[in-house]
């Protein structure tokens, strides 16, 4: 048995075509085409003119990126000494001499150094009452 029938595509009927093109069409197909296009040149734009803004830009924050660290590490230095480093170095240091300290001090260091010791009999006595080690203060 022989389900399948044999399929010749040049002996069957042909199906006509639904649409109809009228005579002669393609002889003046190009010339119509050329006189519904704009005779100005459109306008060329670069992908390249797009993309150099962006390398502009990129460019700048590398720059910024560069030249914020050295700005500022230019601007932190100081040029006062850290009163606690000073204090820790003359402590340490025994061989610097009352005469050296005061060579490097100016007049205005020096009245800023003074202390007011001044104190009141009265104070001595309340401090001294309230105390009860007295002999501490005696023997040291």
């Amino acid at each position: 048995m022989d389900i399948m029938k044999t399929f010749k595509l040049a002996n069957e009927p042909k199906i006509k075509s639904g649409f109809i093109i009228p005579e002669s069409y393609f002889d003046h197909f190009s010339e119509t085409v050329m006189q519904q296009l704009p005779n100005e040149d459109p306008k060329v734009i670069s992908l390249f003119l797009s993309r150099k803004s962006w390398i502009y830009a990129a460019a700048a924050l590398i720059g910024l990126g560069l030249i914020i660290p050295i700005y500022n590490g230019f601007g932190n230095h100081s040029s006062e000494i850290d009163e606690v480093i000073l204090e820790n170095y003359i402590a340490n240091k025994s061989d610097i001499s009352d005469t050296d300290l005061a060579s490097l001090l100016d007049e205005e260091d020096i009245q800023k150094m003074s202390i007011d010791l001044s104190i009141e009999d009265k104070s001595i006595e309340n401090e001294l009452s309230a105390n009860t080690n007295l002999e501490q203060y005696i023997i040291n």
